[in-house]
């Protein structure tokens, strides 16, 4: 009668046992989130780069949705920005107008920018960020003939709006139209553009910035898995 020892082998089967049930899924579900956040951090670093930033909140919009639980065919990790403007760097995209008027453009003039610096690096000063504006003049002028000429009724709608230091007018000149702020008073008011509504649309060119940080990402999964299957052995080996 031949007697067999299979002790080892029933603690290999546990060993694999327990590895399959904790600790593969907690080492795929490292791997998954660390390229996540290696693919965010190297989009953070290329939009900095390549892109002129007005503010910080480009950057931050870039985020990670973790993969959370241990199920391995459910584990998924999401990278994107929250704002809707990085869909069209990445891909490219036209922005039509959604009214009678034009797309509006900020200028520089309405970051406190020199008037025509380009390209403008920072946001609009509060007063003049669009929804602040009211514009109280700048149409429906007539005289006792009639209507006025479109000469005419720039002129009046400025002189009106110079009575109201800092006035907002929107005004259609002959090479372009937008709305514009009246400084310097009454006897010589002066015009300075904050938005610009000449363009019926503005197309966005193709600047990708998440699919190049998501290959780079790619690359280091294998040595990121790697670890992640050593520490996880590790510690299956340090709980016997």
């Amino acid at each position: 009668m031949i007697k067999m020892d299979d002790s080892e082998l029933k603690r290999l089967e546990r060993d694999l046992k327990d590895f399959a049930r904790k600790a593969y899924p907690y080492a795929t579900r490292h791997t998954i989130n660390s390229a996540a956040f290696e693919a965010r951090d190297e989009a953070r670093t290329k939009i900095g780069s390549s892109m002129v930033l007005r503010n910080k909140h480009t950057v931050r919009g870039v985020m990670v949705n973790p993969a959370k639980g241990l199920r391995v065919s459910r584990q998924v990790a999401a990278v994107g920005s929250v704002d809707d403007y990085m869909e069209r760097q990445e891909f490219g995209g036209t922005v039509a107008k959604k009214g009678k008027r034009g797309v509006p453009l900020a200028t520089s003039y309405s970051a406190r920018l020199p008037m025509h610096q380009e390209p403008r690096t920072k946001l609009p000063v509060k007063s003049n960020k669009l929804r602040n504006i009211k514009l109280k003049y700048g149409g429906g002028y007539k005289n006792k003939r009639g209507k006025w000429t479109p000469q005419q009724r720039t002129a009046a709608a400025i002189r009106v709006a110079a009575k109201s230091k800092g006035s907002h007018v929107f005004l259609g000149l002959p090479r372009s139209e937008g709305v514009f702020k009246v400084i310097g008073g009454k006897r010589k008011p002066a015009l300075r553009m904050i938005y610009d509504l000449s363009h019926k649309s503005i197309r966005t060119p193709r600047n990708p910035w998440l699919a190049p940080s998501v290959g780079a990402a790619k690359a280091k999964i294998p040595g990121i898995y790697l670890d992640a299957l050593r520490f996880q052995i590790g510690k299956q080996r340090l709980f016997r």
